[in-house]
């Protein structure tokens, strides 16, 4: 049954100015009906509705220094709504209780034994009532299930429904390089980026496209299987010339530092073996920007130290195999959140779906 149009408005206007706060932090009244194009006093009426339900609180803020008093500050009250983000790994799970605003609550971390069923683990760390719950992990994720994922030898596993078997409540999956490009545009400096790419390397190369900061179906990449050597070495997944196969990923993921120390120090196997696997990152990479036409590709994982060593190959392939006008207006760096990146992002996901139930 619909709602009368002022109830819906009313509940619009409380998710957006929630939403507000949550992104932005403590504002003014005046800088709220500036961000939101609300009047004084439709903006008045929320803050002191929401204040009343336990969601907001009026707090002073910091003197300028000119005459006055200071101004008051609405702020979101953390505990009032909170999220359960958890990061699934072949050797930990990472877990964080984050509360409106994106105050890290609780949170806590423990390593995985071989063969450890990962959603007994989950279970054990995840009580309470959240109003969201996702999981983060890394390979080809959609719609709950991981259709694929090197790191930790899933193929179609219905990854949502076992974690509801598991805890008793609903839960949402991304993989770890789009919970890492939500944590980047969110909480770290990617926002201007419309388009953002975000590159994983763990036991597998993945990628995530945010539009917007909002992840999309069909943004989980496996960066790792694309050929860029027909007929290449035989990779894992049955084909042959993948980028993971080709560059050794398992290796790399074991012995970055030392590879990249190496070839700072001149040993000439470990310049060439950093060259050609930035040579190939770069050629796979044409392939997913002439597909997505991203505004910036950030590199994570320790993809962060290969590319910050081969900076150059990797550019150069990438323009090698990219039409100019792609490449043109195209930012390639490293992430600021680094390891906090896919677990933040979690949360502001399942934020986002707590907002998106509001309206």
């Amino acid at each position: 049954m619909a709602l009368p149009p002022a109830v819906e408005l009313r509940r619009r206007n409380r998710a957006a100015l929630l939403e507000q706060l949550h992104r932005h932090g403590p504002q003014t009244r005046a800088e709220l009906t500036e961000a939101l194009g609300l009047n004084r006093s439709t903006i008045g009426a929320l803050a002191t509705d929401l204040a009343d339900s336990g969601h907001l609180q009026e707090t002073t803020g910091q003197s300028t220094g000119s005459a006055g008093r200071p101004s008051t500050l609405v702020a979101c009250v953390p505990q009032s709504i909170t999220v359960s983000a958890v990061e699934i790994r072949a050797d930990r799970l990472r877990f964080a209780l984050v509360g409106l605003g994106g105050e890290v609550l609780e949170r806590s971390e423990t390593a995985l034994e071989e063969g450890a069923d990962a959603m007994t683990a989950v279970a054990g760390l995840t009580r309470g009532t959240a109003a969201a719950a996702v999981a983060a992990m890394p390979g080809l994720v959609d719609e709950g299930t991981v259709a694929h994922s090197t790191e930790l030898g899933w193929v179609d596993r219905r990854v949502a429904a076992d974690l509801e078997a598991a805890t008793g409540r609903e839960w949402k999956v991304v993989d770890t390089a789009t919970a890492a490009a939500v944590g980047e545009w969110a909480r770290g400096d990617a926002r201007e980026a419309r388009k953002l790419l975000y590159l994983h390397g763990g036991r597998g190369l993945t990628a995530g496209l945010v539009i917007e900061g909002r992840a999309q179906r069909g943004g989980s990449i496996q960066l790792g299987h694309i050929v860029v050597e027909p007929g290449g070495r035989e990779c894992e997944c049955g084909l042959r010339g993948c980028l993971e196969a080709e560059m050794e990923v398992r290796a790399y993921a074991e012995d970055i530092e030392r590879t990249t120390l190496a070839a700072g120090m001149g040993d000439g196997a470990a310049r060439d073996w950093l060259r050609r696997s930035g040579e190939d990152l770069g050629r796979a990479l044409g392939a997913v920007v002439t597909a997505t036409g991203p505004d910036e590709i950030l590199f994570g994982g320790w993809l962060r130290e290969l590319y910050l060593s081969t900076a150059a190959p990797v550019r150069s392939a990438l323009a090698e195999t990219t039409l100019p006008h792609l490449r043109s207006k195209l930012r390639l760096r490293t992430p600021v959140l680094g390891d906090e990146g896919a677990l933040i992002g979690a949360a502001e996901t399942g934020f986002e779906a707590v907002f998106d139930r509001m309206r």
